[in-house]
């Protein structure tokens, strides 16, 4: 078996349209993507399912005509249904292309004020002030009740879905599903029925935030585990860099399952940092 890789559409400069990034790639036959959830609105897409592509579909795409922040945890009763109505959509246009999996984010113990996104790293604007306990379970059980609707709704249109792992250090305090403890709750709850993508960048974060080990975090998700996302950060900031050949992420992907695909997820990067992250990857498991 040989390990697939994939390539998030989120390199692009953000509001461009998928297709800019299909083309690029495009260009140097790469044919495994992720659409990804920095593009702008377009009215038809029919193009994307006539393109030769294998594909993943990633929370936000396809964007929708008002820009929102999905939180599917949201105290916001208004924001949550349109958060699961908005995924739904997602699913239904996973189907659509036939897609390997949707992927979609586990919410915000609050709700962000809006992005904020510079050159150097990607998160949102928080309201300041601590998240109090009563908040923290009344998220968790928005979460877990909109997680059951949407694992119903996916299973009934036949499409894989997975929550992707969190993790921050400066809004360690406004995510959900960061820790192993959370994570063992979740499983305990669905079982094996929930997917889970584990997103390496956020999971370098947390687990300096939370002081816990990677490899027992892993050992702890590995049943459910459906793909892993990986970036280059130096333990700060979500940051999406091209990845380097001496990254820790390198060696831990060993320890990950072979059947397990790859996304490259990075964020205003050129063709040539994209073919140079693939490049690491498939050296370092003698793909060709």
């Amino acid at each position: 078996m040989i390990r697939e890789i994939f390539i998030s559409t989120t390199f692009v400069k953000d509001k461009s349209k998928v297709s800019k990034a299909l083309n690029e790639l495009q260009k140097i036959n790469f044919e495994k993507v992720e659409l990804g959830s920095n593009h702008r609105y377009e009215k038809k897409l029919n193009y994307i399912k006539k393109k030769k592509f294998d594909y993943l579909v990633h929370n936000y795409f396809p964007v929708p005509k008002k820009d929102f922040v999905i939180n599917i945890a949201s105290l916001n009763k208004t924001l949550r249904e349109r958060s699961i109505t908005q995924i739904k959509r997602s699913i239904i246009f996973s189907k659509k292309i036939n897609a390997k999996y949707y992927t979609f984010h586990p919410g915000f113990l609050s709700d962000p004020l809006g992005a904020r996104l510079n050159s150097k790293f990607y998160d949102f604007n928080w309201k300041k002030g601590n998240v109090s306990k009563k908040i923290r379970i009344e998220a968790w059980n928005n979460m877990i009740a909109s997680l059951k609707i949407i694992q119903k709704f996916a299973h009934k249109n036949e499409v894989k879905v997975c929550i992707e792992t969190e993790g921050s250090v400066k809004a360690k305090d406004h995510l959900l599903m960061q820790k192993p403890a959370e994570f063992k709750k979740l499983i305990k709850i669905f079982k094996e029925k929930i997917g889970i993508n584990l997103n390496l960048a956020h999971l370098n974060l947390a687990s300096k935030s939370f002081k816990f080990d990677k490899s027992k975090f892993l050992n702890l998700i590995k049943k459910n585990l459906k793909l892993v996302e990986i970036s280059h950060n130096y333990g700060t900031i979500d940051s999406h860099k091209p990845l380097k050949k001496n990254g820790w992420y390198i060696k831990f992907l060993k320890k990950i399952p072979i059947n397990v695909p790859i996304i490259i997820e990075l964020r205003n990067s050129n063709i040539k940092q994209i073919k140079s992250s693939i490049n690491i990857i498939k050296n370092e498991f003698k793909i060709k």
